[in-house]
């Protein structure tokens, strides 16, 4: 049976209505994008838009404002001196690089809001979402695939509904998930066996309710079956292949001993955008692992 085949006959399109209600009873502290990170999103969009008017309304939300000046002067982005203001900030990364850090921001605090009973699956799950972001904005760039910032969002929010799953079952989340980064059809298998869904189920749903772009639907719902993405394939592989690859690096805790033969997701990125894509992954997969493994370490915003 083809890859497709297997994710088409496993996958589902949405979870039980009972496994919904219990997520939506908890819906104030799983709101994905709070009010001012999203209409500070909207600002993004508009390339004309005043900074002064983008600070403005970010400066509204006290913490956002604080994690982006945090995460500004972080080794992330070694300024040669401090950033002092949000104006500052704006200034020397650009919009795009602020909604990074808004999603960033956004997300993790999605994370420290959820209800786990267990830190460490907490933790490792940030650091995942994290690496996975960083790998993909690193492989959009010496790919030359030409995401403008949706292949960070991407990588944060993919696996998402692994959070979720833990939010819903944490008693039994060990024996579906250990969390050592081995993956395969056979975790969400077991994830519908023992509590009727699976996580790239739950998480595309949980998605498409928070109100997110359709294409972040998908990376979410099909990042383990790229082929049924559609229109939206090309990020989807994009995602699966950094996602790939940061399961070497928290599973074997190095990023050495990597075979990028063993990423199926970059043969569906040569069909999509021809074989000088293999080419540039085979001289780059080493070195991203190196970077990002390091990177990483340096610049994870903590759950606080």
């Amino acid at each position: 049976m083809s890859a497709v085949e297997t994710g088409a006959s496993i996958l589902q399109l949405d979870p039980p209505q009972e496994l919904q209600q219990r997520l939506l009873k908890q819906a104030d502290s799983l709101a994905m994008i709070p009010a001012v990170a999203m209409q500070a999103l909207d600002a993004t969009k508009d390339p004309d838009c005043p900074i002064s008017k983008f600070s403005s309304i970010v400066e509204r939300d006290v913490k956002l404002a604080s994690d982006i000046l945090s995460m500004a002067n972080s080794a992330m982005y070694a300024p040669p001196r401090p950033i002092a203001s949000l104006h500052q900030a704006v200034v020397r990364l650009g919009f795009r690089q602020c909604k990074n850090l808004i999603l960033t921001s956004s997300i993790a605090g999605l994370m420290q809001r959820v209800s786990l009973k267990q830190q460490w699956v907490r933790e490792l799950l940030w650091q995942h979402s994290f690496t996975t972001a960083l790998m993909g904005l690193n492989l959009n760039r010496v790919l030359h695939l030409g995401f403008q910032g949706e292949e960070f969002t991407a990588g944060l929010i993919h696996d998402l509904g692994r959070t979720l799953l833990a939010v819903l079952e944490p008693g039994l989340f060990p024996e579906f998930d250990p969390l050592d980064f081995v993956e395969s059809f056979e975790i969400i298998e077991r994830e519908q066996t023992i509590v009727g869904t699976d996580h790239c189920s739950l998480g595309g749903w949980f998605v498409q309710w928070s109100g997110l772009p359709d294409v972040l639907v998908d990376v979410v719902r099909y990042h383990h079956a790229t082929e049924l993405a559609g229109d939206n394939e090309k990020l989807v592989a994009l995602t699966a292949l950094a996602d790939h690859m940061s399961n070497h690096l928290q599973h074997h805790g190095t990023h050495v001993g990597y075979d990028p033969t063993t990423n199926d997701a970059i043969e569906r990125l040569v069909t999509l955008c021809g074989p000088t894509v293999m080419q540039k992954f085979m001289e780059q997969a080493p070195l991203l692992l190196e970077s990002v493994s390091k990177d990483t370490a340096e610049m994870i915003p903590p759950l606080r």
